[in-house]
């Protein structure tokens, strides 16, 4: 059964490019933001976001983050869709060209120096837990999986 769920998984992350982004400030107040994202080959998460953004904000506070992805078109009470956490941290250097070999977008033009001004940054999300919907469950009933 592992396997199946560890599939649906798999299949709902890559069928989808948005993610429901979780952060909270020090003063313990939440947020949520929906990012565009590119995965790399371990499932790890990449998103840009402008360094002014309440998100980004948090995250240099708390690197600890929740998310979810799903399909909103789904029909009510049919779907399932992505619960997890993990760590978002802002990439430098190096790190930020491995990154683009993964990140896809026509949004921005990617110039040396771009991550590095006054707008914007790239983060890499590292999932820690993440969970789907049992679908074989007759109430709802989360279950762990593993993308890696």
């Amino acid at each position: 059964m592992q396997s199946q769920y560890n599939k649906i998984a798999k299949k709902i992350i890559r069928n989808n490019i948005y993610l429901t982004l979780s952060t909270a400030g020090k003063d313990g107040n939440p947020w949520a933001a929906p990012l565009f994202y590119c995965l790399d080959d371990k499932y790890n998460f990449y998103f840009i976001s402008q360094l002014a953004s309440l998100h980004v904000k948090h995250i240099l506070e708390s690197p600890k983050v929740a998310f979810s992805i799903f399909d909103s078109h789904q029909p009510e009470g049919s779907g399932n869709g992505i619960q997890g956490f993990g760590k978002a941290v802002e990439l430098k250097d190096d790190e930020i060209d491995n990154a683009l070999k993964w990140y896809r977008t026509s949004f921005i033009e990617y110039i040396p120096g771009y991550f590095k001004g006054d707008s914007y940054r790239i983060f890499k999300l590292v999932p820690k837990e993440v969970y789907i919907l049992d679908p074989d469950a007759q109430i709802d009933q989360r279950v762990k999986v593993k993308l890696c």
